[in-house]
């Protein structure tokens, strides 16, 4: 069987009904579903480079970079960099709450309770 998107061949999964023990030997991947794309320790990094792909975004850092250097600009490097955090915080908070409630769901899914079939019945 070949894995979805990469070329690493997989063997036969082997699997027997009411065998837990068995069957988590083998450490196949879980059936959890993941939605959300953040954890509390990529958030940031993660959540700074989408908002800089972006072309305003980038524009804005540039122009502040700009801004930095007194002989080339006449305007302080303020009247860029108060817009550009603002856009960036409300950007980084909505896509926080969306994440959360991401979370939120994929726990709810995760945790349903499900029928195991015992014994053949």
């Amino acid at each position: 069987m070949w894995l979805t998107g990469c070329c690493v061949a997989e063997e036969e999964r082997r699997v027997r009904a009411n065998a837990r023990e068995y069957n988590e030997k083998f450490q196949y991947a879980s059936n959890c579903i993941k939605t959300s794309k953040y954890n509390i320790v990529t958030f940031l990094p993660v959540n700074l480079f989408e908002q800089f792909q972006e072309v305003a975004n980038t524009y804005f850092l540039f122009l502040l970079i700009l801004q930095l250097i007194p002989q080339i600009s006449s305007l302080s490097w303020f009247t860029t960099i108060v817009p550009l955090v603002l856009v960036l915080t409300i950007t980084a908070v909505k896509d926080a709450t969306d994440d959360y409630f991401r979370h939120k769901s994929d726990n709810q899914v995760n945790n349903r309770q499900s029928q195991v079939l015992i014994g053949g019945v």
